[in-house]
């Protein structure tokens, strides 16, 4: 990860620390079939950036880069992005494997607001940190 970015991560890494993230086991989320959510991933790879990700009948079906670094050629399609439901997952198989950090802010309905994860705090380009910035359901 290049400097900035890895700054960046861990910038955001610390303040969800602080902000009311969790590293207890996920509360439960009656995820909708149907949602679109916006959100901002910070990221060594393809999938950083802004992004408005659109699930339909409990899967990921249309994604669309919102900023210069979402729309480079080769960012990813749905295939590379997750449901919320999903986010939730890898929060909880983070934890379950041990990682050296992860955390997980829910919004009141149980819905993932803030992920963050470092599997290997000695490891570079392996910190992901995603801000859900707007959700909204037809």
């Amino acid at each position: 990860m290049r400097g900035a970015e890895r700054a960046s991560a861990l910038l955001v890494a610390a303040v969800l620390a602080v902000s009311g993230c969790t590293t207890e086991p996920a509360r439960d989320w009656d995820e909708p079939a149907d949602y679109t959510y916006e959100a901002s991933i910070t990221v060594f790879g393809p999938t950083a950036g802004e992004w408005r990700v659109t699930v339909r009948d409990h899967e990921v079906a249309e994604v669309e880069g919102l900023d210069e670094w979402s729309t480079l050629e080769g960012s990813g399609g749905p295939e590379n992005f997750d449901t919320l439901s999903q986010v939730i997952e890898r929060y909880e198989q983070a934890r379950a494997a041990g990682a050296d950090a992860v955390s997980l802010k829910q919004e009141r309905d149980g819905r993932p607001s803030q992920y963050a994860v470092d599997m290997d705090k000695d490891a570079v380009d392996d910190e992901l940190t995603m801000v859900v910035t707007a959700f909204t359901t037809p």
